[in-house]
């Protein structure tokens, strides 16, 4: 910043006190200016303090809490020993639920993202149910859904599915499927447990798990009752590989290499044979070698605190699988691209 002094001296000649005077009122006074603009950044700095920055640590918090649990209870009701999961309860022929008043709220996110926090629920009349047992769900819009079905938590397709199974896809992007009886459709139900119904009477109660927003290398949900326990967990973008190739990637989570775990998947690319374009397949780590050329299928791993190597055999196909009456069908590297999932190994 820079002004202008009003009056010059010249060496030599008399300063007049009037002209002296009005050089040191026109510095006081961008002095005075400045301080006026430095009150005004600290009042600025203080609004982004006190008003902004709070209202982001608000909404972090609140994602922290709810934004990566996915398709799970975030927060409820515990019982006494402030771990085990207390939210359902049985009432005559009605099924209860422990949320709000004197229990905690109940916060749940769906598959999708999408979380709700409930301060009450009605009770479901469980009168006129066959006996057997019924997974429990909830819906953001507050609807409470028994199905006498099995839930599915699996990166792949389940097979051998029956009519209001659900499957939770447990790879991105993330997804909750219910199944018609004909087809897989996309359903926003969370999962609060599961109850036993004989004679008109709930026989027995479970509460699902809270806080799953770690999973171990099973594609398991990790919970609060063992947090010791919690998983790391890296994920690679997809990439393809070459015959003999060699890929390291930096995971940075200082994991014991004797306790690391790691799977390859693969995703097909296009229709090749029995397979078709967004097939998920495992792959083998071990080496095959036998009288042919270049046929080394398998992929071998190594393992450092901070990455983890992958190295591809030289053959040019990626594997080969029997599906029954069609043969076998030969998949060659360039048809699929692979991803490297590491996990620390809590078993």
């Amino acid at each position: 910043m820079s002004f202008n002094i009003p009056n010059t001296f010249v060496a030599g000649t008399k300063a007049r006190a009037d002209e002296v005077n009005e050089n040191f009122t026109s510095v006081q006074n961008e002095i005075n200016k400045s301080n006026q603009n430095l009150a005004q950044v600290k009042e600025d700095l203080d609004y982004i303090k006190t008003e902004m920055l709070d209202d982001f640590i608000v909404e972090a918090r609140m994602l922290y809490k709810t934004g990566k649990s996915k398709f799970c209870i975030n927060c409820a009701n515990l019982s006494s020993d402030n771990k085990t999961p207390d939210v359902l309860k049985a009432q005559d022929t009605a099924l209860g639920f422990k949320v709000g008043g004197e229990f905690s709220n109940l916060t749940i996110t769906n598959a999708y993202g999408d979380s709700k926090t409930f301060q009450y629920l009605d009770e479901v009349d469980i009168q006129g149910y066959a006996d057997g047992g019924y997974n429990v769900f909830l819906t953001l819009e507050g609807n409470i859904e028994l199905f006498n079905a099995r839930i599915f938590r699996m990166p792949n397709e389940p097979k051998g599915v029956l009519i209001n199974d659900v499957w939770l896809k447990t790879f991105e992007p993330w997804a909750c499927y219910k199944f018609s009886g004909i087809s897989w459709a996309e359903y926003e139900g969370v999962p609060l447990g599961n109850v036993t119904i004989a004679g008109n009477k709930i026989t027995k109660i479970e509460n699902s798990e809270f806080n799953s927003q770690y999973l171990d290398s099973d594609c398991r949900f990790l919970t609060q009752r063992g947090r010791e326990n919690i998983s790391k967990r890296f994920e690679s973008e997809w990439f393809d590989v070459v015959p003999k190739g060699t890929y390291t990637f930096e995971h940075n989570l200082n994991l014991d290499p004797v306790r690391c775990r790691a799977r390859i998947i693969a995703k097909v690319k296009e229709n090749f044979g029995n397979y078709n374009a967004g097939d998920i397949v495992e792959c083998l780590y071990s080496n095959y070698s036998g009288n042919e050329p270049n046929n080394e299928i398998g992929c071998v791993l190594k393992y450092n605190t901070n990455s983890i190597t992958l190295g591809v055999g030289n053959s040019l196909y990626h594997c080969c699988n029997d599906f029954g009456a069609n043969g076998y069908s030969f998949l060659l590297r360039s048809n699929v691209e692979y991803k490297v999932i590491v996990t620390q190994d809590v078993n």
